[in-house]
């Protein structure tokens, strides 16, 4: 991932990804857009429901980035999006280390082709067509593995986040169940 690239987080404020990813733990990677009419909200929705059955805490031991692939979305969308996520995972101490992005073409398109998320506009249906997908990272920034669908298991979101962040969230079984991973 390029850390130096900035985006416009939640609150308004510039932030560059070497800002959230800051090599001390892993990192969930979503790329979704705000206003999306269905896919978007779907990749979210399971994100969360995994991550409420996951004993492990956004913002502890991990953290979650969520960058819209929409240039034309806005922070307060943004907010409010980040807003209703941390309220639906039910761990409000999670809002710090979930960092909902807006930014430029040009950055979002940097981020998603070293990543390889492919995502397009269909003008005749006026929405993007991507896929559904999260990323995960390593605490440096180096892509781990991809989670593909709607629906993720949350003993695999565990074991992923383990083994991207081997040595800062695995515990010792977890450390056993990755030769299987």
């Amino acid at each position: 991932v390029p850390l130096e690239l900035s985006f416009v987080a939640e609150d308004g404020k510039v932030v560059r990804l070497g800002q959230l990813i800051t090599g001390q733990k892993p990192v969930l990677l979503s790329l979704v857009y705000y206003r999306c009419p269905m896919l978007c909200g779907l990749v979210l929705n399971g994100l969360v429901e995994a991550l409420k059955e996951v004993k492990l805490t956004a913002g502890r031991e991990f953290d979650v980035v969520t960058v819209s692939i929409d240039p034309l979305e806005t922070a307060t969308l943004a907010r409010l999006k980040k807003q209703a996520m941390v309220r639906e995972y039910g761990r409000p101490e999670a809002a710090g280390g979930w960092h909902f992005l807006t930014g430029e073409e040009a950055a979002i398109r940097s981020l998603a082709e070293a990543v390889g998320f492919g995502y397009r506009w269909v003008e005749q249906r006026q929405e993007y067509a991507h896929a559904a997908a999260i990323i995960v990272l390593t605490p440096t920034g180096r892509v781990s593995r991809y989670l593909y669908g709607v629906l993720y298991e949350p003993r695999t979101v565990r074991l992923a986040l383990a083994e991207a962040g081997l040595g800062t969230v695995a515990t010792v079984t977890d450390r056993i169940l990755l030769y299987c991973f």
